[in-house]
């Protein structure tokens, strides 16, 4: 079992909850599509952008406990994950203003996405990669099997 930073998850909630607070406090009568997040290891924030790339808040993340030995990119996204599928747990995904389907990512300072985090529309199931790793070798020995 992965170990996560539980102070990470807390900050990233709090800033993505942070961001939408801010977005519908502008009472624009836009909606939301999407979420970016982007962190500058230099300066350890971590900058919430609205989908037509407008910064919403910043996050300091160097009062934390740290990043792991392993990469902050990866930890980050594991963090990250977790922390979006919380909040789309407790509601906080379904505003109004939020227009389906719609999308928190990590991006980096161009805005290109390097990691998807949660992806949630009303009709549509995304399934997660861990579950598909081995569905091509399941079916092809159930074909195996069934061609016998």
């Amino acid at each position: 079992m992965k170990v996560i930073n539980e102070l990470l998850i807390s900050a990233i909630e709090s800033a993505i909850k942070s961001g939408l607070d801010r977005f519908e406090a502008q009472g624009k009568t836009d909606m939301l599509s999407d979420l970016y997040l982007c962190f500058d290891e230099e300066s350890a924030v971590l900058t919430v952008y609205d989908d037509v790339e407008n910064r919403l808040i910043d996050v300091e993340l160097d009062n934390l406990a740290g990043f792991s030995d392993r990469s902050y990119e990866k930890e980050l996204a594991e963090a990250g994950k977790i922390a979006a599928e919380n909040l789309d747990k407790a509601g906080l995904l379904n505003k109004e203003y939020i227009l389906k389907p719609f999308s928190i990512s990590i991006v980096d300072s161009d805005f290109i996405v390097s990691e998807e985090l949660i992806f949630v529309d009303d009709e549509t199931l995304k399934l997660d990669n861990n579950l598909l790793e081995n569905l091509d070798k399941e079916l092809n020995d159930f074909l195996k099997e069934l061609m016998k």
